[in-house]
């Protein structure tokens, strides 16, 4: 699985959401994420500055070839990504 990033989206300073596409299985998809909980500042132990955030986004594992035991097992899955980046 992989996720890649096209378009960023801010209200002022505060990242509310990504545009971007996943992969999974070889079929490729657009996958907006919305981000929650986004913040900024020194690390409490190295002192480097950092952000941090939730993001979170709903697919449907149908389209991307996962069918199996569907409508048994909900084709609807929540995708909760909690990111830490580090400035170096």
């Amino acid at each position: 699985m992989t996720y890649k990033s096209s378009k960023l989206k801010f209200d002022g300073d505060k990242l509310t959401g990504v545009d971007g596409e996943l992969t999974l299985l070889g079929v490729t998809k657009p996958v907006n994420l919305t981000v929650s909980d986004f913040k900024c500042g020194a690390h409490p132990i190295n002192k480097k500055a950092m952000c941090g955030a939730n993001a979170s986004a709903t697919i449907k594992r149908t389209e991307f070839g996962l069918s199996a035991y569907v409508p048994a097992i909900s084709d609807e899955v929540k995708l909760e990504i909690q990111i830490e980046a580090v400035k170096d």
